[in-house]
């Protein structure tokens, strides 16, 4: 089975209805119910969760959107489990156990988490606008490494914080039976990175926490020289609880697989058979162009 993410309808529903008929519509009976959901529209689809109507297959950490946020603040990545600021990681705690209930009362198995970022002085997006500028075949690599320095000098309060954090959530996690699953990210300041991966699995060894591959923030992650997609599959497929499957041209990612450059094919030699499967398209897609990307991954053996 695959779902879709409510990414692809979320940003502009205002009802219950506007969020989950254009994907049953689509013949899709699964999602991963994500961070734009607001209290008002989870209990308006509540009732047809569980009248089965569709099946939750994943929950993307924050949801529903906190209540002391503004809709406009959703985000996965509103409160940083790794952050040095005691308050802020202690709502993040707070919310991500908050999300993981919402998960195990809709009998979804997974959770994703975004897991905080390492804060520098230099801009988070900064890679990727000097290559949108033009200038990364000149300026990228000295970038990059000022970049990977900044990170590797300030990283380690940013990781005890992180592992203080995540060993509450695991506690709920266990109790409760869902599984945490920590995502690869699109900025290189965010956590974690390739090598953070590792220590959180080891350190969290045979607790309820695995890997969750993003296809898109992987290929951008190639794009800009920091590693190789395939880098990621190779050294934490047998950790995978799910993978969030699209395509990517250069930076913009979100699109419907078949619509950008990634080898999909590599990718299915690494997915575990029980990992969970969703299609995290953004809302520009057409339905069709869904459909598509959908019977491409059916032509790869993918779903």
């Amino acid at each position: 089975m695959i779902g879709l993410s409510t990414a692809w309808t979320s940003q502009h529903a205002r009802t219950g209805a506007e969020l989950i008929n254009p994907i049953l519509d689509l013949g899709f009976g699964a999602v991963e119910l994500e961070y734009r959901i607001t209290g008002q529209l989870f209990q308006e689809i509540l009732p047809r969760i569980r009248a089965h109507e569709i099946q939750v297959l994943s929950v993307h950490n924050y949801f529903p959107v906190p209540e002391i946020l503004r809709p406009e603040q959703a985000s996965g990545d509103c409160f940083s489990l790794s952050s040095l600021d005691r308050e802020e990681r202690e709502k993040g705690v707070s919310y991500t156990c908050r999300t993981i209930e919402r998960a195990h009362d809709l009998e979804a198995r997974a959770v994703v988490l975004h897991l905080g970022r390492v804060e520098t002085d230099l801009p988070r997006n900064g890679m990727q606008k000097l290559y949108r500028d033009g200038e990364w075949n000149d300026k990228g690599a000295e970038l990059l490494q000022q970049e990977q320095e900044e990170r590797r000098r300030l990283r380690d309060p940013h990781l005890d914080a992180l592992l203080f954090s995540l060993d509450k959530i695991l506690k709920q996690a266990e109790q409760l039976g869902v599984v945490v699953g920590i995502e690869n990210r699109y900025y290189f300041q965010e956590m974690p990175d390739k090598e953070e991966i590792g220590i959180i699995l080891n350190r969290f060894r045979g607790g309820p926490v695995g890997y969750w591959h993003d296809t898109g923030h992987a290929a951008v992650f190639e794009t800009l020289g920091i590693l190789k997609h395939e880098e990621l599959l190779q050294a934490y497929a047998p950790y995978m609880v799910g993978i969030h499957l699209h395509d990517a041209v250069k930076l913009d990612d979100h699109k419907p697989p078949g619509k950008g450059e990634i080898a999909f094919e590599m990718v299915k030699q690494y997915i575990p058979e029980q990992a969970i499967r969703i299609m995290e398209i953004h809302p520009q897609a057409k339905g069709q162009e869904i459909l598509d990307g959908l019977a491409f991954l059916k032509e790869k053996g993918i779903v």
